[in-house]
C-alpha cells in the first residue's frame, strides 16, 4: 500500500484505526456542509465507511482509492481518487478547519496527481465544488485544473438541497 511524502505531509490509505480522528471532522456539519455525501450522522455510518475505504485497497480495481492526510502523525483530512471510467478519475478532499488556509490540500492535490500518473490509467481527472466554496476552486486552479463547466448543479442527497457546482478538469 502507499505511503506518500511530501515537505511537510504524509498520504497514506485511511483504515478503521482512523476513526476517532476521521468521525471528529466527518459528522461536523458546518465543515461538510459542501460534500454530497457528509456530514456521516452515525457511528456506524462512519464506521462503514472506513471499512469500505480499508477494503478497497486489497481489491485489483476499487471504486475509490481514500487517503489520510497525515500533519505530523495528526490526521488532519482525507483525499480521494474515484474511478469514474477506464481513464478518467475524480478528486475530492475535506481538511479539519483548523488545517485550512495553509496549503495542505493544494500540497496533498499535487501529490495525488503524480500518484494518479504513474500507478492509474488515466488520461483525465476530473474535481467538482459547490459554487459557495471557492476555496475548493482555488485548489483545483493551484494544482492546474481548469473550469469546464460552472453552471451545473449537484442535488446533495441527504437534505435534496439543489446548489450550483462547477467542474474542472485536467490531462495528464
Amino acid at each position: 500500500m502507499p505511503v506518500i511524502q511530501t515537505e511537510r505531509l504524509v498520504l497514506r490509505p485511511l483504515t478503521t484505526n482512523d476513526f476517532s480522528a476521521f468521525r471528529q471532522f466527518a459528522a461536523d456539519a458546518e465543515l461538510t456542509r459542501y460534500m454530497l455525501f457528509y456530514p456521516q450522522e452515525t457511528e456506524s455510518e462512519t464506521k462503514t465507511f472506513l471499512q469500505h475505504a480499508e477494503q478497497a485497497w486489497t481489491e485489483q480495481c476499487p471504486e475509490a482509492y481514500e487517503f489520510a492526510i497525515l500533519q505530523e502523525d495528526t490526521l488532519i483530512g482525507t483525499i480521494t481518487v474515484e474511478y469514474m471510467g477506464d481513464t478518467q478519475g475524480m478528486l475530492g478532499w475535506i481538511l479539519r478547519k483548523d488545517a485550512q488556509g495553509y496549503g495542505y490540500a493544494t500540497e496533498a492535490a499535487l501529490a495525488i496527481v503524480q500518484w494518479v500518473k504513474e500507478q492509474l490509467p488515466y488520461t483525465e481527472l476530473f474535481a467538482c465544488c459547490d459554487a459557495r466554496n471557492p476555496a475548493s476552486a482555488r485548489v483545483m486552479e493551484r494544482i492546474g485544473m481548469h473550469c469546464i463547466d460552472a453552471n451545473g448543479s449537484r442535488t446533495y442527497p441527504k437534505t435534496g438541497e439543489v446548489a450550483q457546482e462547477w467542474m474542472y478538469q485536467m490531462n495528464l
